[in-house]
């Protein structure tokens, strides 16, 4: 498992030990963010323009991606990121090799939590760069939103058998931490439909993953 664009490309990640986290695809991993870079991606979305098209969500097989596509550097600049049910990271890292400025990792399994915090010990990033929140993911959209912390990119990647029982949380939960036109990325099970009070913006397939492109209304 590596960093496929940005700053860290190429470096290696640790994944958790065991199969209770299931580490996203390197593949799909890049496959999300070639659709971002597409897009264009979420710097500029806060002011309301989705540029993923106007019209009902596109249900694509993956092949089309571009290989080896990558986000120009800078591109994710002024992007804070959430990565719920984060495990080794490897999402959250990739959009912060790519530019963003912040993400907060949610993630309470000890040992995607070793693989997480190992590879933050590797790459590095700033300190005021990223958190770490070591509690259930309704917890800590609890607190962002008492906070009123708000993410303009959200990355959700649950156990696929976990999704049917998370969504109906996310959907009361979500509204509370996005900025206006966030984007959210929720990667499923291939049969898996995604069901939330967003703008469906495109839908794609790669293997026997789902992966689903959602919009903030403004």
């Amino acid at each position: 498992m590596r960093i496929v664009g940005g700053e860290w490309r190429g470096r290696r990640l640790t994944a958790p030990s065991g199969r209770a986290t299931r580490p996203t695809a390197d593949r799909v991993r890049e496959a999300i963010f070639d659709v971002l870079a597409s897009a264009p991606p979420p710097v500029t979305v806060a002011s309301g323009a989705s540029g993923m098209g106007e019209g009902g969500a596109r249900l694509t097989e993956g092949a089309e991606t571009r290989s080896g596509a990558a986000l120009a550097d800078g591109a994710l600049a002024g992007v804070a990121v959430l990565d719920l049910f984060a495990g080794s990271g490897a999402l959250g890292l990739e959009a912060l090799s790519r530019g963003a400025d912040s993400c907060t990792f949610v993630e309470q399994a000890p040992a995607a939590l070793r693989a997480l915090r190992a590879n933050l010990a590797v790459l590095r990033p700033p300190a005021d760069a990223f958190a770490v929140l070591a509690v259930d993911y309704r917890r800590a959209l609890k607190a962002d939103a008492a906070r009123a912390r708000r993410y303009n990119l959200v990355l959700v990647d649950a156990p696929y058998a976990s999704y049917p029982a998370v969504e109906p949380e996310l959907a009361g939960r979500l509204p509370g931490v996005l900025s206006t036109g966030a984007v959210v990325v929720v990667e499923t099970a291939r049969g898996q439909a995604v069901d939330l009070a967003l703008r469906e913006l495109s839908v794609r397939l790669y293997g026997d993953t789902r992966v689903t492109f959602l919009q903030a209304r403004s």
